[in-house]
């Protein structure tokens, strides 16, 4: 069934929508399954932050909605199998998906010792986290016929943001978003017949828990001078753009990456 949306604010309505967010328990991942809470659907939180995760989960709840928060490592194939069945088992459906779980990986020069496992962990969350994901969501969307894949990618799969010439940022972190984004676009064309449309998000340096963790002040000083807005961004920033891929409003687009920035790759 072909979701074509009203000439009026409606198309963004996620009412009796079921949605699940990986890396749902802080940052982006929070923000957006709050918001979409708010635009009516039930939200699953997936992380391993379990306290973070249940937390979110209960504000999902005060909103009125239904959700429950689930314990997985999305590098687990076998567990993200389990994830999304468990989401079916517990939410009665999946029409929305946002694969957000992610690693930084660190500031790791490529040459260091700890380059190759750094390299493979990033790979193997960033990367073949976000594909099991699409792939066991997948497979319930084609049966009902509609679905919405959302995968965050990042700035980084269009420009190489490091501008400060002594911190050295995983070299993996970069080339999984490139590789996700291109992802996304294969899974679009692949899914297509099915009604499933599936895009990328990439945010600009947004402030999170995961930035908080990396101390090298210098290089916010210079996203925020590289900007063009001169500031970072806040994750509620991201909601409007998930929410319009999430909904009925993007029943024309799929295979798009939609960039939030500050106007960061304009330069």
């Amino acid at each position: 069934m072909i979701h074509v949306p009203s000439s009026n604010l409606s198309s963004f309505d996620l009412r009796g929508k079921k949605a699940l967010v990986t890396g749902g328990a802080g940052g982006i991942g929070k923000a957006c399954a709050i918001g979409m809470a708010k635009a009516g659907a039930d939200v699953a939180v997936v992380d391993l932050k379990i306290d973070m995760g249940m937390e979110t989960a209960d504000q999902i709840r005060a909103l009125g909605r239904k959700s429950t928060f689930i314990e997985c490592d999305v590098s687990d194939v076998d567990a993200v199998e389990a994830m999304v069945a468990e989401v079916l088992r517990s939410l009665g459906g999946l029409h929305v998906a946002l694969n957000n779980a992610g690693i930084g990986g660190g500031l790791v020069a490529s040459i260091d010792d700890k380059a190759l496992a750094t390299w493979d962990g990033v790979l193997a969350t960033n990367l073949s986290g976000v594909f099991y994901c699409c792939r066991a969501e997948a497979k319930h969307m084609i049966k009902q016929g509609f679905g919405k894949i959302v995968n965050t990618a990042s700035i980084n799969a269009s420009v190489i943001a490091n501008t400060v010439a002594d911190v050295k940022i995983s070299a993996g972190y970069f080339a999984s978003k490139v590789a996700v984004k291109h992802l996304t676009r294969a899974l679009a064309i692949e899914w297509a017949e099915h009604n499933i449309c599936v895009n990328s998000v990439s945010p600009g340096f947004i402030l999170t828990p995961m930035t908080d963790a990396v101390d090298a002040p210098e290089l916010l000083a210079q996203e925020i001078l590289l900007a063009p807005m001169h500031r970072p961004g806040e994750a509620e920033e991201l909601v409007g753009a998930v929410l319009y891929l999430a909904s009925d409003a993007s029943s024309f687009t799929t295979g798009a990456d939609l960039i939030v920035d500050g106007g960061h790759t304009i330069w």
